[in-house]
């Protein structure tokens, strides 16, 4: 039972790995949050500022230090005395002072007590993380919207490969049948060519989708982050469901700006400005430090270092240490000026910023609701050019229609399959063009069943 159980296990792992998977749009999100190389960048260079958070609180706490040194003095340096010290005035001596060997070890503990750039770094670091964090959500709702284009520039041009395989079936039978008459003496050799014409000119279309949409399948497996050599599938469910938002009023759009991770990312910019700005003002600001240490020191002319009979000499030491900076040729100054016009440079950005944002919104919303309204009229259009076509087939096969309204038929079908599919294209795009503009579309795509 159990290596039955383990054969259908493999069994499935095969199917899977040469079928591939079923993929709806919400699975091709999910897939591409996972695996996206995009978003996985986005994560590690936000641990990566929460690292510095940290780093910046270490800062903070005390540091202590071990310091060891070994020398060999390979020739003792020379201090001239004068001769009074010896009893020889009027004269110098030069004589050579120290020792051989001499070997020294200590501990040194440093710690903040005052220190006003500590807490503007730290301000600094936490609104870099916040910026990370934004930045991470941006590159998401990024790659949702490429994902989304993909999957419905995919999952349109499988829907058109289906129905001009559909066309070409038609096609092959009215050839079939047109062929049929001549040989029997009752058809004219002009219309089966127009009718192989006709033919040849939709396989050849039907030939250049498939290889579109090969193309736009491995696009969407690109922006997923899937292997281009696995095989993916994608659902036919095609939600045709379509509003008309109206074009917000001037209250709704200040509440679409702080769904914007552009716009929120502008602001952090300007705090981070601030904080530099802070940071240049506390150079102005007095630091004081407490310090603490102790050593030890040997010192022999004979490398017996570690020879317990030999003494060991120690000494130790705590201190405040107060830096007061006074003149700095006014570089202090030409710092914090620069950060002040660097805050105000990116206030107008801002400003103007907005004024983009209320621009796309508006454009994206009047592109959206002339897509909705002109989609109905090309399905209604390819309704007509389906029924227009069946019925011309049928009198072509009885002998009331010419080869030249079969094809002109066929070739109405297949443009208004084509208008349509392309109006149904720029529908979908639309929408996330629109969701995006209004800072909604992680939101939007999440929802979709």
């Amino acid at each position: 039972m159990k290596r039955n159980i383990i054969i259908t296990a493999l069994l499935l792992l095969v199917q899977a790995s040469v079928f591939g998977q079923t993929f709806s749009l919400k699975d091709c999100i999910n897939y591409a949050e996972q695996k996206n190389s995009s978003i996985k960048i986005s994560n590690l260079d936000y641990d990566l500022s929460t690292q510095k958070v940290n780093e910046q609180i270490g800062s903070a706490l005390p540091q202590i230090d071990f310091s060891g040194t070994l020398e060999d003095k390979l020739k003792l340096s020379t201090t001239v005395m004068p001769g009074e010290l010896m009893g020889k005035p009027g004269t110098t001596l030069a004589l050579q002072m120290g020792t051989k060997y001499n070997l020294s070890a200590g501990l040194t503990l440093n710690q903040k007590i005052f220190s006003p750039s500590f807490w503007v770094g730290l301000k600094a670091a936490k609104i870099s993380e916040d910026m990370s964090q934004l930045t991470r959500q941006k590159t998401t709702e990024q790659v949702l919207y490429s994902v989304g284009t993909a999957y419905y520039k995919a999952v349109i041009m499988q829907k058109q490969m289906e129905n001009l395989k559909k066309v070409l079936e038609a096609s092959q039978v009215s050839l079939t049948a047109t062929r049929l008459k001549f040989a029997n003496g009752i058809g004219k050799k002009i219309d089966v060519d127009k009718v192989q014409v006709s033919y040849n000119n939709t396989y050849s279309q039907l030939q250049q989708t498939e290889l579109q949409y090969k193309e736009a399948l491995n696009n969407l497996k690109y922006e997923m982050g899937m292997p281009v050599q696995n095989e993916l599938t994608l659902t036919e469910v095609l939600d045709e469901t379509i509003s008309h938002p109206e074009t917000p009023s001037p209250d709704e759009y200040s509440g679409y700006l702080e769904k914007r991770s552009d716009y929120k990312l502008q602001k952090s910019t300007i705090s981070l400005y601030e904080a530099d700005r802070e940071n240049n003002l506390s150079a102005y600001l007095p630091t004081l430090s407490f310090y603490a240490n102790y050593n030890y020191q040997a010192m022999r002319n004979q490398f017996n270092l570690f020879n317990k009979d030999q003494n060991w000499y120690n000494s130790s030491a705590i201190g405040l240490e107060l830096k007061i900076p006074i003149f700095s040729g006014f570089s202090r100054y030409a710092k914090v000026e620069q950060s002040t016009l660097n805050v105000e440079k990116e206030k107008e950005n801002l400003r103007q910023n907005e004024q983009s944002i209320y621009l796309d919104i508006s454009n994206k919303t009047h592109e959206y609701n002339n897509a909705a309204s002109n989609i109905q009229i090309e399905k209604d259009n390819m309704a007509l050019a389906e029924n227009v076509y069946k019925n011309t087939q049928q009198e072509f096969g009885q002998g009331a229609s010419s080869s030249l309204d079969l094809t002109q038929a066929e070739r109405s079908l297949v443009e208004a399959q084509n208008n349509y599919y392309t109006r149904l294209q720029s529908l979908y795009i639309a929408r996330l063009d629109l969701e995006k503009a209004q800072g909604t579309l992680n939101n939007f795509i999440h929802n979709i069943k």
